[in-house]
């Protein structure tokens, strides 16, 4: 019996089933990830709304389930994987979309987006499994909590960064539109405060963002580490994107590079609006100072 689970298995993943229904499978990941099982645990703040949420150990988690982070270790990781990784609301699915027009030199959106062409731990490890190569993998997860071959491999990280007082105010939008798994009905204020007490999705902003300074300076880190500061995107985008395909080893024209950057938040906006899953989470994209 474990034979021929096995033979289906290997032949969903080569025959390319599976990406060709991406659209029922979409469905089918967000049912199954969005159940009352896999919530544990309610967020609140002081005057008593609440954001659900799955806790693992001390860790506050998105409300996926045991089941979504309990197989993030063992992910098996391809030799050509590059990983985008960064705190909630740092700029991950700008990035993402940057890195997957270097690297299928295609200056188009992806068909379906970060969330379902490679974000670790929401997608069934038969999905990441069928995602066609070069995958642009992706996680809010601390380095620790990363699968162990992305270090045995030595895959290249794409690190997202962005000011605390910019993050803040979009995970609040965020968190606000994203009601196909919470009804959070707090005003900022509140928010604010859960915000700063780490008391969110993945921790505190602080911790993480320490924990990675950390990652990148120190001698016994094998991984090749780049840093997208998302206000540096903002300003400069042509010479973010040039420093970027130099760290994925990748040659691009200057007018490759200016068809890339010209791909901006806008265009993410709106082609996020087209899918229910993650309308209304793009807002204005902008940085403090602007």
């Amino acid at each position: 019996m474990e034979f021929i689970k096995e033979m289906v298995y290997k032949f969903l993943i080569s025959s390319g089933i599976v990406w060709y229904l991406m659209p029922i499978v979409k469905k089918y990941v967000v049912k199954s990830n969005i159940q009352p099982s896999n919530c544990n645990h309610r967020i609140l703040d002081d005057e008593g709304c609440s954001m659900t949420a799955f806790k693992l150990d001390d860790k506050l988690l998105p409300p996926y389930g045991l089941h979504n982070f309990s197989k993030i270790k063992n992910l098996k990781i391809r030799d050509n994987d590059v990983l985008i990784c960064g705190y909630p609301k740092t700029g991950c699915h700008w990035t993402f979309e940057i890195v997957h027009m270097l690297l299928n030199r295609s200056a188009s959106l992806s068909k379906y987006g970060k969330v379902f062409e490679g974000y670790m731990e929401f997608l069934p490890e038969f999905v990441l499994d069928s995602l066609p190569s070069p995958r642009v993998l992706n996680t809010h997860l601390s380095y620790d909590e990363l699968p162990d071959e992305i270090k045995a491999k030595k895959t290249k990280i794409v690190l997202t960064t962005r000011c605390p007082k910019d993050t803040v105010v979009s995970y609040f939008n965020h968190i606000q539109h994203l009601k196909v798994f919470n009804e959070y009905g707090g005003n900022f204020d509140n928010f604010f405060k859960l915000f700063m007490k780490g008391q969110m999705y993945h921790g505190s902003y602080y911790d993480n963002a320490s924990d990675w300074r950390q990652v990148i300076t120190s001698p016994t880190t094998a991984n090749p580490i780049f840093v997208m500061k998302y206000e540096e995107l903002k300003s400069d985008p042509e010479e973010m994107v040039k420093k970027l395909s130099r760290f994925l080893n990748l040659e691009m024209t200057d007018t490759f590079i200016g068809e890339v950057t010209r791909t901006q938040f806008k265009s993410l906006k709106t082609a996020a609006e087209k899918d229910p899953f993650i309308s209304g989470v793009f807002r204005k994209g902008k940085t403090f100072q602007s």
